[in-house]
């Protein structure tokens, strides 16, 4: 019920005016005070899904009195262009063919039941209409669907694009590891390293086994948060440590040699969360890398 409503209504109200003055008429004033009144009451009426029900029964009513005053039965097919302004869904055209008999008959009655070509075009003009209205839905449901397809593809290239990325990801983090063991460089300088890969904030490493601990640049060590890892992973959410160190996500992991603890590394992230399955990786490698390192030095003595 917008611009298209008020210019259907205006058209109407002006059809009916302007038939006014095609000939000799005795009420010609009258109905078009009534034209006025109808298209002023149309813009001030609320408009709702209610009120276009009693608004289109005052276009009928309209209609058969401009009908009724000027003999003019071609006015009754002023109704045709209400029509796909009105039916919206199927339980509107029954209500539309109801209401529309008042124009029609007041037609008829007027012509002394003697004049029936207005009918045949009322009903050709609100069928084409009806078969417009329709193609027009099928476009829009086509369209609609269309944009749906494209958006959930759309939906899937973000997902598929972020798998990517973490596999990117995991491969990266799993080649720092690889060259960390090969070259055996030391864990100290590797956080640095995984820190920009993970796209983390901060991570600690530490060393149990020397009794030193090394962090990057952002963060600061905190050994107030070691009483508080006791599993071989652990995952901080609205924790003491999250507390402690700033950050609403935290992990750590424990590298261990023959069940000892030889070191610690945690992970701080202020804005994402860090994918479990990369900490685990990183956690399996560094094991081996501690299990190889103590081998080498067995070897050496």
């Amino acid at each position: 019920m917008g611009i298209y409503s008020t210019i259907v209504r205006f058209f109407v109200a002006l059809s009916v005016i302007v038939s006014l003055y095609t000939g000799d008429l005795e009420y010609s004033t009258a109905l078009t005070i009534l034209s006025l009144i109808y298209i002023s009451g149309y813009l001030l009426i609320p408009k709702n899904e209610n009120t276009k029900y009693l608004y289109f029964l005052i276009d009928a009513v309209f209609i058969s009195f401009a009908v009724y005053l000027t003999g003019y039965t071609y006015l009754s097919v002023l109704i045709i262009p209400l029509f796909s302004e009105f039916v919206k869904e199927n339980k509107d055209i029954i209500y539309f063919l109801s209401v529309s008999f008042i124009p029609v008959f007041t037609a008829l009655y007027t012509a002394n039941f003697s004049e029936f070509s207005f009918i045949p075009l009322i009903a050709g003009g609100v069928v084409g209409i009806y078969g417009l209205n329709k193609t027009f839905i099928q476009k829009e449901k086509y369209f609609n669907d269309l944009k749906n397809d494209m958006e959930n593809l759309y939906i899937k290239n973000i997902s598929y694009q972020e798998k990517i990325n973490q596999q990117e990801k995991i491969l990266s983090v799993y080649n720092s590891l690889k060259k960390m063991r090969e070259k055996k460089f030391p864990l100290k300088i590797w956080i640095y390293d995984i820190n920009e890969i993970l796209g983390s904030d901060g991570i600690m490493f530490f060393d149990l086994k020397n009794n030193r601990c090394y962090a990057t640049e952002k963060i600061q060590c905190n050994k107030d948060i070691l009483k508080f890892i006791d599993r071989p992973f652990l995952e901080f959410k609205n924790h003491e440590v999250n507390k402690i160190l700033n950050a609403p996500y935290v992990y750590a992991v424990t590298i261990e040699n023959n069940k000892d603890i030889t070191g610690i590394v945690v992970f701080v992230s202020k804005l994402k969360d860090i994918d479990r399955d990369i900490l685990e990786l990183i956690r399996d490698q560094l094991v081996l890398y501690s299990i190889e390192n103590t081998e080498t030095s067995m070897d050496k003595d």
